[in-house]
């Protein structure tokens, strides 16, 4: 009787030990499964591109100047493989000004940002593989100056502009993982009173795109 009774623990206690293993190897291999299907080709990780603009800008003229640096990324997701990519793009830029009015020279600084939705077309990457349309939502809050202080400051204002962007690239990727790229965007919602021109161009580097 004790050797039955130590038989059927002994049993009990295989059939719960190789119970617990298989489930332990069920879910470890749904977990990876679910790993392996978001960083395979077909999974959301590798449909995802990343980008940014550089700006570095110098102006000057009639006793003026202006420095402006910034960055701008994005991260894009390929809707029909190459054909056609959409999604974010942030900006922050910081720009110090100068002014020299008579023998005083006033300083003042102010940061912009954007915030922005984008899409990118390829019409024909099976032939020009390198050539995209690009078109862009963005909202602009930049500081610009106004007046001039007693203190030697120059009077800063903050504005809104929502940009509406189209235009044309060159991205040197081409299939690749790294790659730079050149665009010229037309903004046709400028202000008629703005005095900003509305051609821009646009100089960067992606990853995957």
């Amino acid at each position: 009787m004790k050797k039955i009774m130590l038989f059927s623990l002994l049993a009990l206690f295989f059939t719960a030990a190789f119970t617990n293993d298989a489930m332990a190897q069920k879910k470890g291999k749904k977990k990876s499964s679910k790993t392996d299907e978001y960083f395979d080709e077909s999974g959301f990780a590798n449909k995802l591109w990343y980008g940014g603009n550089f700006i570095l800008n110098v102006t000057g003229g009639n006793n003026e100047s202006q420095f402006s640096i910034g960055l701008t990324p994005m991260v894009g997701y390929k809707l029909l493989g190459e054909y056609l990519s959409t999604g974010p793009r942030a900006g922050l830029v910081f720009n110090s000004f100068r002014v020299r009015f008579g023998n005083t020279v006033y300083k003042g600084s102010a940061t912009s940002y954007t915030l922005g939705w984008f899409a990118r077309v390829k019409p024909l990457p099976e032939v020009l593989p390198n050539i995209f349309a690009h078109f862009e939502y963005e909202h602009e809050n930049v500081g610009i100056p106004v007046d001039l202080n007693s203190s030697g400051g120059i009077d800063i204002e903050r504005f809104g502009f929502n940009n509406q962007y189209i235009g044309l690239g060159y991205n040197s990727t081409a299939g690749g993982l790294w790659g730079y790229e050149i665009m010229g965007l037309y903004n046709v919602n400028l202000p008629d009173d703005s005095a900003a021109s509305p051609v821009s161009f646009r100089f960067g580097l992606t990853y995957k795109f």
